[in-house]
């Protein structure tokens, strides 16, 4: 039987970033010992990665696995100082602990790590979307990075994704889009006619509404346009 937090293995993700040169998403206590990240804007690839070089000060590991799921391991308990376990998919609070569990796995998708079923785009004409958004919806979708690109992202979510997609954190400012999972990024590229599968880095305008596109409610389709970096 499978775990309440598993969903089918991911063909593509959305990565947001986070700023640990303020306050909110930088410290953990390892059983006594306070921990922060080093100041930085990270994406959540990296941010893991930053995660584990501080934890490994300290004796522990923070890894991810083939589904996106933070693994974190130290001494419990591990108490929450702040939204670092809210950001790597736990369901807690500030100042929450992990009792005598010296290891956690996210409990659901990271926010700021949303898993997609899949994912496709294309290009859009900046001029005349912006006018039929504004028509149908009464808001606009943004400002343009000077002569950026304006592309249409397709976005398939299981339903374990959808609730952390609609936290936000992946709905505005500046993301990723990548078929690479956490711990294979750092062997990602990004995108260029001569190479395709790779990533795609710009900032968010918009996202309709969406649906469900089965009567099980169990995949969510949406649509993500994004300026491109």
């Amino acid at each position: 039987m499978s775990a309440l937090n598993d969903w089918p293995t991911p063909s593509g993700w959305i990565y947001g970033f986070i700023d640990t040169s303020v306050p909110g998403y930088r410290l953990v206590d390892n059983d006594g010992t306070a921990l922060q990240l080093a100041d930085g804007y990270y994406s959540f690839p990296t941010y893991i990665t930053e995660l584990n070089t501080k934890m490994a000060t300290d004796g522990g590991t923070a890894t991810t696995d083939a589904l996106g799921r933070v693994v974190i391991a130290g001494s419990a308990p591990m108490t929450w100082t702040d939204r670092l376990g809210w950001i790597i998919g736990l369901d807690v609070k500030p100042g929450d602990d992990s009792g005598s569990n010296a290891t956690r796995t996210s409990d659901r998708p990271p926010p700021a790590a949303i898993p997609l079923m899949s994912v496709s785009w294309s290009t859009v004409n900046r001029a005349v979307e912006t006018m039929i958004t504004i028509d149908r919806r009464q808001r606009g979708h943004g400002y343009l990075f000077g002569d950026a690109d304006v592309m249409r992202f397709k976005l398939l979510l299981h339903v374990q994704a959808l609730r952390s997609f609609r936290d936000g954190w992946c709905l505005s400012g500046q993301v990723i889009i990548s078929s690479k999972s956490p711990s294979a990024f750092s062997t990602d590229s990004p995108w260029s006619p001569s190479n395709t599968d790779g990533y795609i880095q710009g900032y968010v305008l918009g996202v309709d509404k969406g649906r469900w596109v089965d009567d099980t409610r169990t995949l969510w389709q949406t649509e993500l346009l994004i300026s491109k970096a």
